[in-house]
C-alpha cells in the first residue's frame, strides 16, 4: 500500500495529470451543457410542430391540393409522434447530468468513452514512459526491485487517479445541472430514484472495471515501447482498432469495445457526445465473460512484462 500512496502522490503532482484533470472537467462541463441544450430545443421543436400540425394544410390553394394534403396528414403526425419518441429518449439520458447521482453515471460514460481513454493513454504515456525514458525509474528499482510489483502499484495509482476524477468532474457536472441548467433546459425525468440510483452503481461499477483495464493496458505498453510519444500513438492505434471492429459481424460482441459497451451500458447515439462502441450482434452472453478475451489479452502483455524483467536487463 505504501507503494502504491507514494505512486499516486507522484502523479497527483504530475504538471500533465493537473492540466488533463481541468481540461477534462470542463469538457465534461460543455458536453452536459450543449447535450442538455441539444436535447431541451429538439423536445420543444418537435412538440411545436405537433400543436400546429393542423395548420399545415390551411396554406393550400386548391381544393385538390388540401384533400392530398389532409390524405397525407396521418403519415406526418405519425412521422413526428416517432421523433418525439426519440427525442425524449435522448432528452432522458441528458437529464442524467441534471440529477444528483446520475451525473456519476453520465461521466462515467464520458470518461469511458473516446474522452477519456485517450486521457488514460496520454497519462500513462508521459508519466510512465517518460520515466522509462528520463532514466529516472533506475533510481524507482533500486528502492524496490520488482519490476511487475512497481508497475501493478503504477497501473493502482492510475485507477485510482482516473476514479477521483470521475468523482470530481461528476460533482460539477451534478452542480451545473442542479443549479442553472435543470431549469434552463427542461428535460424529461431520468427515471424514479431507485432506478436512477441502480443504472448509476451498475454503470460505475463497470466503469471502474473498463478504468482498471485500461489502466493495466495503458501502463503494460508504456513499459513496452518505453517513449512517450510513441506509446500515446500506439495507444490511439489501438483505440482506433477497437472502434473499427466493435460492430464486427459475429465475434463483435466478444471483442473490447462491445463487451465496454455492455458493461458501462450505453444506450443509443446521442447527438453530441458519442461513445462509438457500437454491437450489431449482440450477445446473449453475459458482459462479463465476453470480457475474458480481453482480459486474457492484457495478461499476455503482462506475462511478457514479467518474462522480460527475469531473462533480460530491466532498464
Amino acid at each position: 500500500m505504501s507503494l502504491i500512496r507514494a505512486e499516486l502522490r507522484r502523479l497527483l503532482r504530475h504538471p500533465l495529470a493537473l492540466v488533463l484533470a481541468v481540461l477534462f472537467a470542463m469538457g465534461s462541463l460543455y458536453c452536459a451543457w450543449v447535450s442538455q441544450d441539444s436535447a431541451s430545443w429538439n423536445i420543444e421543436q418537435v412538440e411545436l410542430n405537433l400543436g400546429h400540425i393542423d395548420e399545415i394544410c390551411t396554406s393550400n390553394n386548391t381544393a385538390e391540393q388540401k384533400a392530398r394534403c389532409e390524405a397525407d396528414l396521418p403519415h406526418q403526425v405519425a412521422g413526428l409522434e416517432r421523433r418525439k419518441e426519440e427525442f425524449l429518449e435522448n432528452g432522458a439520458r441528458a437529464a442524467f447530468a441534471q440529477h444528483p447521482v446520475g451525473a456519476l453515471l453520465w461521466t462515467a460514460k464520458l470518461l469511458t468513452s473516446i474522452p477519456g481513454l485517450t486521457l488514460l493513454v496520454l497519462l500513462a504515456a508521459f508519466s510512465v514512459a517518460g520515466e522509462w525514458s528520463r532514466g529516472s525509474i533506475v533510481q524507482l528499482l533500486l528502492q524496490e526491485g520488482r519490476l511487475v510489483r512497481l508497475l501493478a502499484a503504477k497501473v493502482c495509482a492510475l485507477w485510482a487517479w482516473m476514479m477521483l476524477l470521475l468523482a470530481l468532474s461528476a460533482g460539477a457536472t451534478a452542480g451545473f445541472g442542479i443549479l442553472y441548467s435543470s431549469d434552463a433546459y427542461p428535460l424529461p425525468s431520468p427515471g424514479s430514484a431507485g432506478s436512477v440510483l441502480a443504472d448509476t452503481a451498475t454503470g460505475v461499477a463497470g466503469a471502474s472495471l473498463v478504468l482498471a483495464g485500461g489502466a493495466a493496458f495503458a501502463v503494460a505498453l508504456a513499459s513496452m515501447v518505453r517513449l512517450p510519444l510513441r506509446t500515446f500513438l500506439s495507444g490511439l492505434l489501438v483505440l482506433a482498432i477497437v472502434v473499427r471492429t466493435s460492430s464486427v459481424t459475429g465475434i463483435g460482441a466478444w471483442l473490447p469495445g462491445a463487451a465496454l459497451a455492455d458493461l458501462v451500458g450505453f444506450g443509443g447515439m446521442d447527438s453530441v457526445w458519442d461513445h462509438f462502441w457500437v454491437s450489431t450482434a449482440p450477445s446473449p452472453a453475459p458482459a462479463l465473460l465476453r470480457a475474458l478475451p480481453t482480459v486474457a489479452g492484457i495478461g499476455l502483455m503482462w506475462w511478457w512484462l514479467h518474462r522480460r524483467s527475469l531473462t533480460r536487463d530491466r532498464i
